[in-house]
């Protein structure tokens, strides 16, 4: 028998209802998140949406408090649905439930709209407690993921250039012998780390040097620096 917490509080702050919007394409994402939170009497699913444009469907026929949304979606991507769900309604708090961690989904999500990231390794307790603070207005990420990214786009999200533009044109891989190299890896202990070649840390260098016009190690690492990357 589920046991119901009511009221929910935070720091002796009594907690509304909070209404809640999950998307995802994985029926068994949302039959789990269902089924988990029925125990927070302050939480409410009370729509589900399957896509991009089923969700943003959804907006626009209810009240809602917060949208909890996968990245991953069959009809457009995660950040063109978080920026039309933001645009459609500005105060929806918007919280990312991804296996995405790579910090260029972070920072594109808080650009396009979101006020969180969780990784779905995140215990189911720490997403109740994620959405009970976003919607106290605060920002939110996954401890796996550097808090220094939200710092980075508070201070430029009224800017309008894409900061990690160019680093985004890097592959998955190149991204990681970036940051082992900004962090000051050698190649061959990122060789051994990476379990590659040599030769093949030497060609992914290059090639990111080229599509990010940086010289040396000490560049790479300013501007990972500068990029809140690092």
């Amino acid at each position: 028998m589920p046991v119901f917490i009511s009221p929910a509080s935070i720091d002796g702050v009594i907690m509304e209802t909070v209404n809640i919007l999950l998307i995802d394409e994985q029926p068994v994402v949302r039959e789990g998140l269902d089924s988990f939170l029925v125990d927070y009497s302050d939480l409410d699913i009370v729509a589900f949406a399957n896509s991009g444009q089923d969700g943003l469907q959804q907006v626009r026929k209810r009240p809602l408090d917060v949208v909890l949304m996968d990245l991953a979606l069959p009809d457009m991507s995660g950040r063109e649905a978080i920026r039309l769900i933001h645009d459609e309604n500005p105060k929806l708090a918007i919280i990312v439930y991804s296996d995405r961690s790579d910090e260029v989904f972070v920072y594109q999500s808080l650009k396009a709209g979101a006020r969180g990231y969780l990784l779905k390794s995140t215990p189911l307790e720490g997403v109740v407690s994620a959405i009970r603070r976003i919607h106290m207005d605060e920002y939110i990420l996954s401890p796996e993921l550097s808090p220094t990214i939200i710092d980075f786009y508070l201070e430029h999200r009224d800017l309008g250039e894409d900061y990690l533009g160019d680093y985004q044109e890097l592959t998955d891989r190149e991204k990681q012998v970036f940051r082992l190299i900004a962090n000051g890896g050698i190649t061959r202990e990122i060789a051994e780390l990476l379990c590659i070649s040599p030769k093949t840390v030497a060609k992914h260098r290059t090639s990111i040097k080229k599509k990010l016009s940086l010289g040396s190690p000490v560049e790479m690492t300013q501007y990972a620096i500068r990029k809140g990357i690092l």
